[in-house]
């Protein structure tokens, strides 16, 4: 059965200089969903109208092939142990997740989650792989927190089968890392350039113009300097125009510095000009054929952002670890703690 929470429309008036939504209502519907599992959900992909994934804690893998009407929930056997935090997802049968516990990270499945393959296995000490994302059926990206002074990023050109690693990357700061709380802290777009946020003693994108064979860094002014504290998710629009939103994830009422935008493809930042409401541990771009915006949300509510990242109005407090858009619409889903899956709908 499904259940509604928060059934209620949530309207506001924006102002600002964007002729698209000057004085224009916005409102969002939280519709939740019966999953029949009660893992922590970390892990979301929305390949389709009807076709969505999800991902989390003892060793679990969701796939909904009725827009989330009903779920199949699996569980990897051997790995019952692991979270997977990250998850792609090509249709309704193909899928591949990745783990923080190894020796075994990643697996792929061809058939709906009967069964898993084990694509990717390294035995050193200290990998914890925080996000995937594919810019292409093809190519794509994982990465683990930092080994040896730098990220431990890896790279695949046929569809993750196989994984090499990537060493052409600048040095991290002592006590810098990534984020596995929405698998977001990776960005990958079909043309090649990709990007990966930092938090801890230092936040930072790192950024890269050849499907992730080469990196540079540039600074941020996100907060920083605590290990829960820095960049936690970055989207963006085009190859230019970018968000990167985080801040504290055990103090999240701080709101100072936890949101920027960037208009040259993430070689310098610039702060908001007005922040979330509070910390947001994922961003996500938005559009249809008329409209986009900015969409952030956190465990304490969401906001959204219609300039691009430059200020950011408070929706409300329905709060979720990770969401990801249904391609050209203006919704999608929310994923959280507890089994929690919501569909999310703009009106």
């Amino acid at each position: 059965m499904k259940i509604l929470v928060n059934l209620f429309l949530v309207s506001f008036i924006i102002l600002l200089s964007c002729d698209n939504y000057d004085k224009h209502e916005m409102a969002f519907q939280f519709t939740e969903l019966q999953t029949n599992t009660d893992a922590s959900l970390r892990g979301l992909f929305v390949v389709d109208e009807n076709v969505v994934w999800a991902s989390g804690s003892k060793g679990t893998v969701l796939v909904s092939v009725d827009s989330g009407e009903t779920w199949k929930v699996n569980h990897i056997s051997g790995a019952t142990e692991n979270d997977f935090r990250s998850i792609h997802a090509w249709d309704k049968n193909r899928a591949m997740v990745f783990g923080v516990a190894g020796p075994q990270f990643g697996y792929y499945t061809k058939n709906g989650g009967e069964n898993w393959e084990i694509v990717f296995q390294d035995s050193t000490k200290g990998l914890f792989f925080n996000s995937l994302k594919f810019a292409t059926p093809l190519n794509g990206l994982a990465i683990s927190d930092p080994i040896g002074g730098k990220l431990f990023i890896i790279r695949t050109e046929d569809g993750g089968r196989n994984w090499s690693r990537t060493i052409e990357i600048p040095n991290i700061v002592e006590g810098e890392a990534n984020f596995a709380a929405s698998n977001t802290c990776i960005e990958f777009r079909s043309s090649g350039k990709a990007w990966i946020a930092s938090g801890g003693k230092s936040a930072r994108v790192f950024y890269s113009e050849n499907f992730g064979k080469t990196w540079n860094v540039s600074e941020t002014p996100i907060v920083s300097g605590e290990s829960s504290s820095g960049i936690f998710s970055i989207s963006f629009k085009n190859d230019n125009e970018g968000v990167i939103v985080g801040g504290t994830f055990d103090k999240p009422e701080l709101n100072k510095n936890i949101s920027a935008y960037t208009n040259d493809g993430g070689k310098t930042w610039n702060l908001a000009e007005e922040m979330p409401q509070e910390y947001r541990s994922c961003v996500q771009f938005i559009s249809n054929k008329k409209e986009n915006f900015f969409f952030t949300i956190g465990k304490t509510g969401c906001d959204i952002s219609v300039d691009n990242g430059k200020t950011w109005n408070f929706v409300n407090k329905n709060g979720f670890y990770t969401f990801r858009p249904l391609p050209g619409t203006l919704g999608g889903f929310a994923a959280g703690a507890g089994g929690r899956i919501a569909k999310v709908i703009l009106n």
